[in-house]
């Protein structure tokens, strides 16, 4: 058991650290973005930080006045003041801690905002090899579906069919010629969606080969999960910082002041306020709201945990469906490869026709073909797996 878990967690990092390298996937602007993103939030998280530190204010101010015994008296005063807030009972240590609790958070969010970008650019690639695959097998099936009116028409001017047959084969023969312009226009669509995320050439870049992983790592990597942890952590010193505004707060103040009018003034003043608000018709309102917001961010914890749980289950069954189809197309595969064998020496013993060979021979590339689709599938299940853990990017 030891070797198979050091197996998938030593699986889970080379696959992280593939993903997490193909952010190169990325356009030059898209990066730009990103990069503009992280730094606006690291700079508003440090103004955040500080905010409890109040601005020094200066004054300037100049006035002209005859009020004092009908003589003209001019003053210009210059004072430079400060009150600043030293206790502010837990209000400045929460501030911090309630700033560097909001970085944290925006950093998460950042990086799973990241990660759907370089997801999105994937998946793309990965449905344009998918939509390929298709394409391949439509024009074998299409190729299929000429054989199948050369034969009929055949049968048909024997007399060995009416019109109705052939008129059916060629109706059928049209259906997959549309279908195959329908998935023309659909790998045109994705490789449009990945030239909008990424200015690379497609088919020079390397997606990742992911395995699945085991449950417990998931969750334990789970960049949602990990976003409602931060918020709750965030949201519980709000609630300490919107009680601290309620309690006494001590500040410090101190000014200079330079006053010139008959003579000049030069003095200093300093001291301490206490001050605390005695009314407040919104104060229990207040803090119950952001005692409900962090309850409410702990209880949505609980269902993200819930909902990735779910998603999981859901990705892992999906995967165990598809290669189930994949165990079913090798199957086929097999069949088909004998029966052409069969079919290929009835040929030569002049008991089949070229029709029979071709058409048994298209339609084993088709099982081949479904296999490849299948595992694509899986590995677009995993991407979304992958997409929502936490990676270094």
């Amino acid at each position: 058991m030891r070797l198979i878990k050091y197996l998938s967690l030593l699986s889970l990092l080379i696959n992280l650290t593939l993903f997490a390298s193909s952010d190169s996937v990325l356009s030059g602007l898209k990066k730009s973005i990103i990069k503009n993103e992280k730094q606006t939030n690291e700079l508003n998280s440090d103004n955040l930080e500080n905010s409890w530190i109040n601005s020094i204010n200066g004054s300037l101010s100049y006035s002209n006045s005859d009020a004092v015994y009908k003589k003209r008296e001019e003053t210009n005063t210059l004072s430079i003041s400060i009150n600043q807030p030293i206790f502010k009972s837990g209000g400045i240590y929460y501030a911090i801690k309630y700033a560097n609790a909001n970085r944290d958070f925006l950093r998460i969010v950042t990086k799973n905002s990241e990660q759907v970008e370089v997801k999105t650019a994937l998946l793309a690639i990965l449905n344009i090899k998918k939509i390929d695959l298709q394409i391949q097998k439509q024009k074998l099936l299409i190729e299929n579906a000429k054989i199948d009116i050369l034969r009929k028409k055949e049968q048909y001017k024997s007399g060995f069919l009416d019109s109705s047959y052939l008129n059916q084969a060629i109706l059928s023969e049209n259906s997959l010629q549309k279908a195959l312009i329908d998935m023309k226009s659909s790998r045109f669509n994705l490789l449009k969606t990945f030239k909008s995320y990424s200015d690379e050439n497609y088919k020079q870049i390397e997606v990742p080969t992911f395995s699945l992983i085991d449950e417990s790592e998931f969750l334990k990597k789970s960049l949602a999960i990990s976003q409602k942890k931060s918020e709750i952590i965030k949201n519980n010193y709000l609630k300490k910082m919107t009680i601290s505004k309620y309690l006494p707060t001590i500040s410090f103040t101190a000014g200079y002041y330079n006053v010139r009018n008959f003579g000049a003034k030069k003095y200093t003043t300093y001291g301490l306020n206490f001050t605390m608000p005695l009314i407040d018709i919104n104060r229990n309102r207040s803090i119950e709201i952001k005692r409900l917001e962090y309850l409410k961010s702990k209880l949505e914890l609980q269902d993200t945990k819930r909902a990735q749980k779910e998603d999981y289950d859901a990705i892992v069954n999906k995967i165990k469906l598809l290669k189930q189809k994949i165990d079913i197309a090798k199957k086929d595969l097999k069949l088909y490869d004998s029966l052409l064998i069969s079919t290929k020496d009835s040929y030569k013993a002049g008991e089949k026709t070229i029709y029979d060979v071709n058409t048994l021979q298209n339609s084993e590339k088709t099982m081949s073909l479904d296999a490849k689709i299948f595992s694509t599938d899986i590995q677009i299940s995993l991407l979304e797996l992958y997409a929502r853990m936490n990676g270094k990017i």
